[in-house]
């Protein structure tokens, strides 16, 4: 074997040392379409108007309460100016967007932990804001 091959061979083993240590191949942790569309799916979905109107909320076990707004409304939107049942809202920590009917998406903005079934009052007053989505996703 020539000078040259086994610095090709050395070149091409040392990249594969390093793929290895570095992950390479192993399973991503991103979830699939699939994932993401029956996580969705499970919500259970409310429209919000921004100007302080009651949203009765039903669930029927314990979750997390999410509540959206558009890209360019998230500047403005107040997590602690949205309200479950009086408590105001946490900012959201989970990275969750949700496609609109007409394919814009809304991000989560404000977040609530739901912990008994039953109707809750859910409150924004978001004033300067277009519609505002809520998701509640049950925990498992």
């Amino acid at each position: 074997m020539g000078k040259r091959v086994r610095g090709i061979v050395g070149i091409v083993a040392a990249l594969l040392c390093v793929g290895s240590l570095a992950g390479c191949g192993a399973k991503s942790s991103e979830p699939s379409v699939s994932d993401v569309a029956d996580r969705f799916s499970a919500m259970e979905k409310y429209d919000v108007k921004p100007n302080g109107d009651e949203t009765t909320v039903t669930v029927s076990k314990s979750g997390t309460l999410y509540v959206l707004a558009y890209r360019d409304n998230l500047k403005k939107a107040k997590p602690e100016s949205c309200t479950i049942d009086g408590n105001p809202m946490k900012a959201s920590s989970e990275d969750l967007n949700y496609p609109d009917s007409k394919g814009k998406n809304l991000f989560a903005f404000a977040q609530a932990k739901v912990r008994q079934s039953g109707d809750h009052k859910l409150s924004c007053n978001q004033s300067g804001t277009a519609n505002l989505k809520a998701l509640f996703e049950a925990t498992k």
